[in-house]
């Protein structure tokens, strides 16, 4: 692989990280006219943004700095399936407490949904991590493309744009993690699979 290549890779994973999609998907959902764009006042969603960012990126990537601080994990990219649990245990809490500090907030239920979708999509690629390391960049994106697809079939509303894109995304974001030799085919292809299959459940449970 040449130099512009691992670099384009290197900078997709990161550019494209699960725990970046929660606020990415949330922001853009904001930007739909006909998605509560009065129900939710201007300050509310500066305020919901900054508290979704903080909970599902700024915790998870301070407890990951701390860890490799005092040597529990040797690098941020986790290479080994044992070194993630610890740092899934700290995201996965930290998406939970996002869901207590919010569900009471009068956040609109399709935000509230895309929360719960992540969240369940996270805990799902920490009991598969136990047994089987797993793309997590995989996994988020399959998911958030289910919950979009889940999220327009329910309310009838066209996200055909969001939907095509989160599943291109989800493609590069495959690609990037191939060309950066951090999972094999197998473990891309099961990312994919259980995101979708977690909304899905959702879904019908729901």
């Amino acid at each position: 692989m040449s130099n512009t290549e691992n670099s384009f890779s290197r900078l997709l994973s990161y550019i494209l990280h699960p725990l970046l999609i929660p606020t990415i998907a949330s922001f853009a959902m904001m930007f739909r006219p006909d998605l509560y764009s009065i129900v939710m006042p201007g300050a509310m969603k500066i305020w919901f943004l900054s508290i979704v960012f903080v909970f599902t990126f700024a915790v998870p990537v301070t407890g990951m700095l701390i860890l490799l601080k005092f040597n529990i994990i040797t690098t941020l990219e986790q290479g080994h399936r044992s070194e993630r649990t610890i740092p899934l245990l700290i995201a996965t809490t930290s998406y939970m407490a996002l869901l207590f500090t919010v569900k009471s907030a009068g956040i609109p239920p399709v935000f509230l949904y895309i929360l719960y979708s992540a969240s369940f999509a996270l805990l799902a690629g920490l009991m598969i991590n136990m047994v089987y390391k797993i793309s997590l960049h995989t996994l988020g994106w399959s998911a958030m493309a289910a919950t979009l697809t889940s999220i327009s079939l329910r309310m009838g509303t066209a996200l055909l744009a969001l939907i095509i894109i989160s599943v291109l995304i989800a493609g590069l974001a495959g690609y990037a993690r191939l060309k950066q030799n951090a999972h094999n085919q197998s473990q891309i292809y099961l990312g994919y699979v259980a995101g979708v299959f977690v909304i899905l459940a959702i879904s019908l449970l729901g």
